[in-house]
């Protein structure tokens, strides 16, 4: 059973942070003009975009099919609501006019669905915010179908007899635009903070067009199985530095910030990414950040060993945890360093950790089904000590249980980076070993088993 199927994700409270890069102010501008020329066909024109000025930028042509659509009939609901309900539906992932619809078959699918619903409900928000917007009346454009259904009615509103031939065309765009710029956002836990660049490259599809190759390439993958890191750091590539490789990549910088694991920048997925307005390596503006182990299984590994009394008293604290970039070219890693106030150092492969953070299971507040006090012989270590002396290896189990006690979430990541990632648990202070045994999975009978007690 591989271990990307595991349930729980990151539920554990914040209470400390790594610090990422230097910090920077980026003020996105969206579209420094209208949207609509007259003689040229529609189109983002070059500039830095937030998801909501690319709603905006996009509102002229819904506008010019509302002109021309002009007041409804008494009794009838106005175009506009008609028309903003019916991509509210084809955003939905339970209607008829759905775009797509994802199998919940598995807890990455399942996050993924929570996600693009969650931006189809701001999308329309944004949609509904828009004012005071310029169009052009005599606008056509050709807009191929692209299979986003209408409702009965708008399906009358748009082919009856208030409509004109070409008004299909210009709301099929907009429909079709709104949806991609929804799937364009799916790998985002923040993502309407995320900064879009839209550059004038010759030949260039209108719009978020140029995504659509991608799209379909992760759609693919949502609906037919497991959605993996790599997918979805592609997909999010693609969008904001199409340019970069996406081989073995755990983030990337790029013009506008940075783009990571979520659970690293203060977020709780271990599956989404989140941006990051700040800057890594000041020496170059787009760097791909990789992971340093291609294949965990082949890794280096040693055995855990026994802490001496005097080590389980432990009461240093991490002074200081940070992201650092290690290496050139294809071979940059980010290396999370953590700096304890005796003046050690633990030094952890953020890919490595976000694997650890991927497969582990997060007990949360869930109650134990099991009874009473563990029989079986519990061995206990404190974080500092087990990532200051175990070297490069990922750390074993020897038969028998593992309880790992970490001060705070940066001692928790680390220490997700260091165990080999295998049957994990990760609890909260005060509940029990038998919980955390019960949510595990059972293992072979001579495999000990990791516990990591996370203190508030």
């Amino acid at each position: 059973m591989s271990p990307a199927i595991l349930k729980g994700q990151g539920n554990i409270s914040v209470s400390d942070h790594v610090q990422i890069g230097q910090p920077r102010a980026f003020s996105p501008k969206g579209s420094k003009g209208p949207t609509l020329l007259p003689g040229k066909p529609w189109g983002l024109p070059t500039g830095a975009y937030t998801p909501r000025q690319i709603v905006e930028a996009n509102a002229p042509l819904l506008e010019t099919v509302i002109h021309h659509l002009g007041p409804s009939p008494s009794g009838e609901p106005p175009a506009r609501e008609q028309l903003i309900d019916n991509l509210a539906s084809n955003l939905a992932l339970n209607t008829r006019e759905a775009s797509m619809t994802i199998p919940t078959h598995d807890p990455s699918r399942v996050e993924m669905a929570a996600q693009a619903v969650k931006i189809g409900k701001k999308l329309i928000e944004y949609v509904k915010d828009v004012s005071d917007v310029q169009y052009d009346p005599g606008y056509v454009v050709r807009s191929p179908c692209e299979g986003h259904m209408l409702k009965p009615h708008v399906s009358y509103l748009m082919f009856g007899p208030r409509s004109l031939r070409h008004l299909m065309q210009i709301y099929n765009e907009y429909l079709h635009q709104m949806v991609l710029l929804r799937d364009a956002l799916l790998p985002f836990e923040n993502f309407e903070e995320v900064v879009i660049p839209i550059t004038a490259e010759p030949n260039r599809k209108r719009g978020l067009r140029y995504t659509e190759e991608i799209r379909q390439s992760f759609l693919a993958e949502l609906m037919t199985k497991q959605v993996t890191q790599r997918s979805t750091i592609r997909t999010a590539q693609f969008l904001l530095a199409p340019n970069l490789s996406t081989e073995n990549a755990i983030g990337f910088q790029y013009q506008y910030g940075l783009v990571l694991p979520a659970f690293i920048a203060g977020g709780n997925s271990g599956r989404l990414l989140r941006y990051v307005p700040a800057v890594l390596d000041g020496n170059r503006r787009e760097v791909v950040f990789h992971n340093e182990l291609l294949d965990y299984y082949t890794a280096p590994r040693v055995y855990v060993s026994k802490e001496d009394e005097e080590v389980l008293k432990d009461s240093e604290k991490v002074l200081q945890a940070s992201l650092v970039p290690e290496g050139s070219g294809d071979s940059t890693v980010l290396t999370l360093t953590v700096d304890f106030s005796d003046s050690t150092q633990a030094k952890i492969d953020l890919g490595q950790a976000a694997r650890g953070y991927r497969y582990a299971e997060f007990v949360g507040n869930k109650k134990s089904t099991i009874s009473g006090v563990t029989t079986k012989d519990v061995q206990v270590h404190i974080a500092r000590s087990l990532l200051v002396k175990s070297g490069e290896e990922l750390v074993m189990p020897t038969n028998g249980i593992h309880l790992v006690r970490a001060n705070g979430v940066v001692e928790l990541y680390a220490l997700l980076g260091k165990l080999y990632p295998d049957n994990i648990v990760v609890v909260e202070e005060g509940q029990s070993i038998d919980t955390a045994l019960a949510a595990g999975k059972e293992g072979l009978p001579d495999a000990g088993r990791f516990v990591i007690e996370v203190r508030k």
